[in-house]
């Protein structure tokens, strides 16, 4: 089975789970703090994926890691996927939480890269443009520098991409007189 099934299954079953509960946004917290972790630490995303390493070793790992900084019944969460074998799959699974959340809340996700920094402004401009193309009640923008695009910008939402860079721009007369 795909990781993506897998994923989406567990984080459906989670998300139904927090919602029977009252317990939507502490869970979306706990999921967003993995990943957050998984993120910034490779050696732990690598310890979930390593065959090598018992599931009760890594069961015990997670407990001392998050124990007293989520909800108990995230940490329930993480003993049955480590008891099902499936915890090389949790990465996965808070970020697919992440998705239906947002789903359900109807906030839009996009992706803007330009060449230098946004300020507050710019940040709202393109959250604007976001809500305006996709319909959603709010956007949540992940932003991205690349020195190579000259100028301009390249943002990405919901499958589709809207280069405005000079480096797309370049590129595009380059095929033409191609």
């Amino acid at each position: 089975m795909s990781v993506y099934r897998v994923a989406s299954r567990y984080a459906k079953s989670l998300l139904d789970l927090a919602k029977g509960k009252s317990l939507l946004d502490e869970l979306h917290k706990d999921m967003q703090l993995f990943s957050s972790v998984c993120e910034q630490n490779r050696d732990f995303a690598l310890m979930l994926k390593n065959p090598v390493i018992t599931n009760e070793k890594k069961a015990s790992v997670l407990t001392k890691i998050f124990e007293g900084k989520v909800h108990p019944v995230t940490i329930t969460f993480f003993d049955i996927i480590t008891r099902k074998h499936r915890e090389k799959f949790l990465p996965a699974i808070a970020t697919e939480f992440h998705k239906q959340f947002n789903l359900l809340h109807n906030i839009g996700m996009a992706s803007v890269t330009t060449v230098f920094p946004l300020d507050q402004t710019l940040r709202q401009d393109f959250k604007d443009l976001v809500i305006h193309y996709t319909g959603k009640a709010e956007v949540e923008l992940e932003e991205e520098v690349d020195e190579e695009l000259i100028g301009g910008y390249q943002l990405k939402l919901e499958g589709k991409q809207v280069d405005e860079s000079l480096k797309g721009k370049l590129k595009e007369l380059s095929l033409k007189f191609t």
